[in-house]
């Protein structure tokens, strides 16, 4: 980074300092095929997992519908940044199943 105003901008994009410091994408445990493209459709995925710890909120439904429920949604977005969609989903079941003190403290 050249100048603080460079800074500054790279700070508002997670993605940029991900990379700067060779950090993995967050969803890349759940690759398909090896690496997960770093994208909108990732960006929108990240978006609504961030949402589902807010139970009642208009976004919250919105989120659990698109990663739990959707038949179509879900699975194109997973392909379009190389995220195998079951293996995501039924993650993302198992969280939603366990108390937030199972999470924090697994067996």
């Amino acid at each position: 980074m050249n100048t603080s105003e460079d800074f500054l901008t790279a700070s508002f994009d997670p993605s940029a300092l991900r990379r700067r410091w060779g950090l993995p994408h967050p969803l890349q445990k759940f690759a398909a095929h090896g690496e997960v493209e770093d994208n909108a459709y990732a960006d929108a995925i990240l978006e609504f997992i961030s949402h589902m710890g807010y139970p009642g909120s208009p976004m919250h439904r919105a989120s659990m519908w698109f990663l739990l429920q959707s038949e179509q949604a879900f699975f194109v977005a997973c392909s379009k940044c190389g995220v195998d969609a079951e293996k995501l989903r039924s993650h993302l079941r198992l969280c939603q199943e366990l108390s937030p003190d199972e999470m924090s403290n697994p067996a």
